[in-house]
């Protein structure tokens, strides 16, 4: 195990708290699609620069009586990336952590906002999750959130899943300022989690169901995996786009169906589908939606 692959997932280009999200939930289907069941998931924010320069003053006050306690590597990484001492698996170290002010606790206006907001997103999409304010990364690119998944059972390398927003990989590469956000699965801590018989896959469809409004967002998430479990690959467009600008995304993706879903389909009880190849636009009852759905091969 010092040697391991990895599936990573990157979403480039996109600041919304609902892609942050998106991707946790993402991970969580994945997981299930194979009967990976016995995990939790951890989310936390480690907020900007200007966060943690403010939060590391905060941190000095608290530590600075006892940092000659703390363990060689923590005082190292204090001077190097202040935020990795919180990884530390020294328990006298844990026990000195366990009391410290939080970032969570101090993050700037904008930083304390997306976070809000991405909660609520998780929630909405009905995700359980624990928030761990000691979850931090190692590089200083990390921005804002970050989250892992660990499976029950398989002690200090119990995390399957890590991932986080990495808004300032691109500028530190030489590029533009660029949001972006992923994670990672290591494959041999995966073998872990497999069942015995995987489910059998094969080529199916792409939907994109846009939301036109976010108030109608709960019924989205239930449309998207309603589809899901027809064994459809779906994407759900930012409720807080509008309509022409989620339809753009449906074609940068190369949807093959688009599903509307709006206060006038709310009211009649359908949902528009539209074919992306043909052009064809139908409403479809959301009674026989499931129907509908096992039609398209």
């Amino acid at each position: 195990y010092r040697e391991f692959l990895q599936i990573g997932i990157e979403l480039i280009g996109e600041s919304a708290p609902f892609y942050d999200a998106e991707l946790i939930n993402m991970a969580q289907m994945f997981l299930n699609s194979f009967g990976a069941n016995q995990f939790f998931i951890e989310v936390n924010s480690i907020g900007c620069p200007v966060c943690r320069r403010q939060y590391k003053k905060v941190l000095d006050d608290y530590l600075q009586s006892r940092m000659h306690q703390l363990c060689a590597d923590c005082r190292r990484r204090y001077e190097k990336n202040f935020l990795r001492i919180f990884d530390c698996k020294n328990k006298f170290c844990q026990e000195i952590y366990h009391d410290a002010p939080k970032i969570t606790d101090n993050l700037c206006t904008d930083c304390a906002e997306h976070y809000e907001k991405t909660k609520e997103f998780l929630r909405k999409m009905g995700i359980e999750y624990k928030e761990n304010k000691k979850l931090v990364r190692g590089l200083d690119y990390y921005t804002r959130t970050v989250f892992e998944f660990k499976l029950k059972g398989l002690g200090a390398q119990d995390t399957i899943i890590a991932g986080g927003r990495y808004d300032l990989l691109m500028k530190e590469l030489g590029g533009n300022d660029t949001p972006c956000i992923g994670w990672a699965m290591g494959v041999e801590r995966m073998l872990l989690a497999l069942p015995e018989n995987l489910p059998e896959t094969r080529k199916t469809k792409t939907f994109f169901v846009a939301a036109m409004g976010e108030k109608l967002f709960e019924e989205i998430t239930k449309l998207r995996d309603m589809i899901i479990n027809k064994r459809k690959i779906c994407i759900a467009g930012n409720p807080l786009d509008s309509i022409k600008a989620q339809l753009k995304d449906a074609n940068h993706y190369q949807a093959d169906f688009v599903v509307i879903y709006g206060e006038d389909e709310a009211k009649k009880n359908v949902y528009t589908v539209k074919n992306m190849l043909t052009g064809e636009q139908i409403e479809v009852p959301q009674t026989d939606f499931g129907n509908y759905l096992n039609s398209i091969v």
